[in-house]
């Protein structure tokens, strides 16, 4: 491996054997990072070559790695928080009325964050609203995205997590379905993990057929449809005047929806300001004195966990 040893150290080498430490496999920081299994090999081999020594050893299951790969891990898992540090203090520098937002959100959280958003672009027109509707947490310490709305009953304690509300997954069926299907609507086995696809009340237990789909909005639209019964969120049957809940002597599962960003953010006036008017208007809404966007034709997207 001495042939190399006068090339340049990669960043890029460093930040994909970071990734490769913190999956445990070559695989996993190749799912990660959104590269092939092959690049991520090769670029492995790269940095041992310029570094002089093995970093780490292959194994069926694992890469473990060598005394210099330990070392080095240490390194470069600083390196790469100095690098997400170097980004929030160039985003800190925004102002707070403008700049570039970008926000994470459960399916869920769509209806109503749409109306709150559009409200506040009409009166903060100089900033720029992405918003990425998505069943998984994004790491919110990399600069990519700035905060989230989650669906869950234990926010991360790393981050800044803010109450906007919870609420009952409660039956629900289309006011037009007579009688009452007997096909149950529910997330798929990804979600299978969720509380409301762990219920095991009387009403789940009548159905003789399931139908799966990947997201609540999405199960909303064919309960809607008259096809079948399942659980979905109180606050969006309520506001569903094709929707009505069906009564149930079981307990009932209950979430929070959580406003979270990372902690590098909390001098970062355009987040702060954010979070604060999305808290009020949030409350508003849910009070009533918004209207919600109708709940109809959201993408299949997954809920927070």
């Amino acid at each position: 491996m001495s042939d190399c040893n006068n090339a340049e150290l990669n960043w890029d080498d460093l930040r994909i054997f970071n990734a490769v430490v913190s999956a445990g496999t070559l695989s996993g920081a190749s799912a990660h990072l959104k590269i092939s299994h092959s690049q991520v090999c090769r670029r492995i081999s790269r940095l041992e070559s310029v570094v002089g020594v093995p970093l780490i050893r292959r194994t069926a299951n694992r890469i473990t790695l060598t005394t210099d790969g330990e070392q080095l891990s240490h390194f470069a898992a600083q390196m790469e928080e100095q690098h997400n540090q170097i980004q929030f203090w160039i985003k800190q520098k925004q102002l707070a009325q403008s700049g570039n937002l970008t926000i994470n959100c459960c399916d869920i959280a769509l209806p109503t964050l749409s109306v709150i958003v559009g409200k506040l672009n009409s009166a903060n027109p100089d900033i720029r609203f992405d918003i990425k509707v998505s069943p998984v947490h994004e790491d919110l310490r990399l600069a990519h995205t700035d905060m989230a709305i989650r669906a869950t009953n234990s926010p991360d304690e790393s981050l800044v997590a803010i109450r906007l509300n919870d609420f009952t997954l409660v039956p629900a069926k289309s006011k037009h379905a007579s009688p009452q299907p007997d096909t149950w609507i529910g997330l798929n086995s990804t979600f299978s993990h969720l509380p409301a696809e762990r219920w095991q009340g009387a009403l789940k237990h009548r159905c003789h057929n399931q139908i799966k789909v990947d997201c609540y909005m999405a199960a909303a639209q064919v309960i809607r449809s008259g096809a079948g019964i399942g659980l979905l969120p109180d606050f969006i049957v309520e506001d569903d005047v094709e929707l009505q809940s069906i009564p149930s002597t079981d307990p009932l599962p209950s979430w929070t929806l959580w406003l979270v960003y990372h902690g590098s953010q909390i001098n970062n006036a355009l987040v702060q300001t954010f979070a604060r008017q999305l808290k009020q208007q949030w409350s508003k809404t849910m009070e009533g004195s918004l209207n919600p966007a109708s709940t109809r034709g959201n993408t299949a997207t997954g809920t927070d966990s």
